[in-house]
């Protein structure tokens, strides 16, 4: 039980140490994963209203297509009548209320199109331009966040590295029952699924532990946790 005790404690000080290194980062790993979210947000956005603009076009460019085929019929028949060739009133009826219907038909076509979408494409170019500077500002400070955090993990990446083959050399050897408890423990806990008992006292929320107790945790037969804290405890005499 003591070497188990002993296996855990030393997962433990590569844990902690893992941890030391990863608080070199501070809060930088949740700064680029709060940016990288308001990025696709804003992208999202960006494109969803350079799709509604790109519908107002489309339908702008359809009426211009439909006026342009209604000006070409009125001169066309405008220029029936003056040549003179029509021969009847009702012919010559007949084109003119067709040039009429045409510039009535051009009239509506137009006026729908300030009024129903020339206000709603300024405002959706104004916001365009808006995301546009939002989503620059916000590339930018990724970047940056991103350049800063390589350059930390860089800095200690051999000793990372180092540690990480140390715990997995450590793993295979502990037994996976006690693995279990800790891992459930360090969740909880921070990083801190291990304390040491001192003076009679655990060190992990420093509360008084019976005397009889703190003598059986020194004898090391069988795991104890503290009752405060739920910390997986051991001896301190057993470290020296």
């Amino acid at each position: 039980m003591k070497q188990r005790l002993l296996l855990l404690h030393k997962l433990h000080k590569i844990d902690r140490e893992l941890l030391e290194l990863y608080s070199l980062r501070g809060d930088i790993p949740e700064k680029i994963e709060d940016l990288t979210s308001q990025k696709n947000d804003l992208e999202e956005k960006f494109d969803l209203m350079q799709t509604q603009l790109e519908e107002i076009n489309n339908i702008e460019e359809q009426v211009q297509l439909e006026n342009d085929t209604l000006l070409e019929r009125i001169e066309k028949n405008d220029e029936i009548l003056r040549s003179g060739i029509v021969k009847s009133n009702k012919e010559y009826d007949a084109l003119a209320r067709e040039i009429e219907d045409a510039n009535i038909k051009i009239r509506e076509n137009e006026r729908a199109v300030r009024d129903e979408y020339s206000g709603k494409k300024q405002d959706l170019a104004f916001q365009i331009g808006g995301f546009k500077v939002q989503i620059s500002e916000v590339k930018e400070e990724l970047e940056m966040n991103i350049r800063e955090l390589e350059e930390l993990t860089r800095q200690t990446e051999e000793e990372e590295a180092d540690l990480k083959s140390q715990k997995e050399e450590l793993l295979p050897k502990i037994n996976p029952e006690d693995i279990e408890s800790y891992n459930r423990i360090n969740n909880s806990r921070y990083g801190e699924a291990m304390a040491i008992v001192r003076k009679g006292s655990c060190l992990g929320c420093y509360s008084s532990i019976p005397p009889q107790r703190v003598i059986e945790i020194k004898m090391a037969n069988q795991l104890f946790h503290c009752e405060s804290c739920g910390r997986i405890l051991i001896a301190e005499e057993l470290l020296q």
